[in-house]
């Protein structure tokens, strides 16, 4: 995705759709039916409906299903507020992913990330001195009782995907 504007003013409003359509474009979030719920610089909630398809041995959302919403929602709340570096040919991907699961998830989930304008200076003190930016994102998911069900920490490093490595 090439990305002509900044996270800031109309250009805001490009940006945010951009990704929005993209998120919803990917085939495996398509596949699960993970939706964009709510969108903004900086801060992302995804949805994944109630879908027995995704159930697992007891009834409940499976482990790994709950995982797509969290990763759409972490990249999205970060790639907006770094346009700077998709601006730059650079795009998230996950480095690490850490989650701990509070409660059984049933229902339609909510995956809510947001992260803060601090991390854009460190991201483009890391481009400068020849180091991939990374950011720290976390994510928590709750079900259709809004009830914490999973907490996730990511880490998205920015990578430069016309270039092999």
């Amino acid at each position: 995705m090439t990305v002509q504007a900044s996270a800031s003013g109309s250009g805001s409003a490009e940006l945010l759709g951009g990704l929005r359509a993209l998120g919803e474009q990917l085939p495996f979030n398509r596949h699960l039916g993970v939706e964009v719920a709510d969108l903004e610089v900086g801060r992302c909630v995804t949805r994944l409906p109630q879908d027995d398809r995704l159930a697992n041995h007891v009834g409940t959302v499976h482990a790994i299903a709950e995982l797509a919403p969290v990763e759409l929602a972490g990249a999205m709340a970060a790639s907006s507020r770094l346009a700077v570096l998709l601006e730059r040919g650079l795009v998230p991907v996950v480095g690490r992913l850490e989650v701990r699961y509070a409660a059984p998830a049933r229902g339609d989930l909510l995956a809510t990330a947001e992260v803060g304008a601090h991390v854009v200076d460190t991201a483009l003190a890391d481009l400068e001195h020849g180091r991939r930016p990374r950011v720290e994102v976390e994510v928590q998911v709750t079900d259709a009782a809004g009830t914490v069900v999973a907490v996730a920490q990511l880490r998205f490093v920015f990578v430069d995907t016309s270039s092999p490595g």
